[in-house]
C-alpha cells in the first residue's frame, strides 16, 4: 500500500497483521530493510530493552531445545534491563541456564533438550526430554513456553524423530487443556548452509515439515517459523545465526508475547 501526502511517498512495509497462533507462512516471508525484519506473516514490532522487559512482566519464559535457543536466552541476557544469570553451578554453554530481574518479576529459564544431543560438557543428569519438561510446567497465562527441536536430529531417520515429536505434541495438549492461557511457541529449526550426507538443510527442512504438520489442529500453539530469516539475510549461513539475525528473532518471539 502507498499513501501519498504532500508530494511525498509513505510506504507500508510488512503487514498489519496481529501476530497470533493459526498464521501461515508465505513465501517470501518476510524481507530485510537495513537489518531489521519486515514480516509479511504479521505485525512484528521493534522492542528497545525498556519495551522488552515491560513484555516480559511477571512472565517464567521456559526456552527448551538446542543452542540456537540459548542464543535467545544470552540475548535477552544482555537487552532485559537488570536481568541478571543465577549461577546453577552448570557449564556455561550446557545448562541449565536461569535469569532473574526483581522489579518486574521476570524469570527466564532454559535447558537443553534430551539425547541425542552433541554437546561438550554436560552432566547426564541435567538431560531430560522436552515432553518430560513440558509436563512439569502448570502454566497459564504467565508462563510462556518456546522450544526447537531440529538441530541434533538430522543424525537421525525420520521415523525416531516423529515418535519423538508426537511425545511432545501429547505434552502440549496436555498443557494446553490444564492452562488455555499458557503461550506455546514452536521456534522452527534454521539454515546453517550445509549441504553434505552428516547435516543438511534439505533434510532439516522435512523435519521443519514434519514438525508444522503435527502441530498444525492444535489451537493456541504458535510455529515461529524462522528459516527465512536466516536464509536470506547477507551473513554466512550457520548453525548459530549472527546477532543481527537472533537480534530479529527475538522480537518477532516478542510480538507474539505482546502483540500490537
Amino acid at each position: 500500500m502507498i499513501t501519498v501526502f504532500s508530494g511525498k511517498c509513505l510506504f507500508a512495509l510488512g503487514t498489519t497483521e496481529r501476530c497470533r497462533s493459526g498464521l501461515t507462512t508465505p513465501v517470501p516471508a518476510g524481507f530485510y530493510l537495513k537489518d531489521v525484519w519486515k514480516s509479511f506473516v504479521c505485525n512484528t514490532q521493534q522492542f528497545n530493552s525498556t519495551r522488552m522487559g515491560n513484555c516480559l512482566k511477571n512472565k517464567i519464559v521456559y526456552l527448551l531445545g538446542d543452542s540456537t535457543t540459548r542464543q535467545w536466552f544470552e540475548y535477552l541476557e544482555k537487552n532485559v534491563p537488570d536481568l541478571k544469570r543465577m549461577d546453577l553451578h552448570t557449564p556455561r554453554t550446557g545448562g541449565p541456564l536461569m535469569a532473574v530481574e526483581l522489579k518486574n518479576n521476570i524469570i527466564i529459564h532454559w535447558r537443553p533438550h534430551g539425547v541425542p544431543l552433541r554437546f561438550s560438557k554436560l552432566l547426564i543428569t541435567n538431560l531430560h526430554y522436552i515432553s518430560n519438561d513440558i509436563d512439569e510446567i502448570a502454566g497459564d497465562s504467565h508462563a510462556v513456553v518456546v522450544f526447537t527441536f531440529f538441530a541434533h536430529r538430522v543424525f537421525h531417520p525420520l521415523t525416531f524423530y516423529v515418535h519423538e515429536v508426537a511425545k511432545i505434541r501429547q505434552s502440549v495438549v496436555a498443557l494446553l487443556s490444564r492452562a488455555p492461557q499458557t503461550t506455546v511457541i514452536i521456534k522452527s529449526g534454521n539454515t546453517a548452509g550445509r549441504k553434505n550426507i552428516f547435516q543438511s538443510d534439505w533434510y532439516t527442512m522435512q523435519l521443519n515439515t514434519v514438525m508444522q504438520e503435527m502441530f498444525r489442529d492444535i489451537n493456541g500453539v504458535i510455529y515461529l517459523d524462522v528459516w527465512q530469516m536466516t536464509s536470506c539475510h547477507y551473513l554466512r549461513e550457520s548453525i548459530h545465526p549472527g546477532p543481527v539475525i537472533v537480534a530479529n528473532e527475538v522480537k518477532t518471539f516478542l510480538s507474539y508475547v505482546c502483540p500490537a
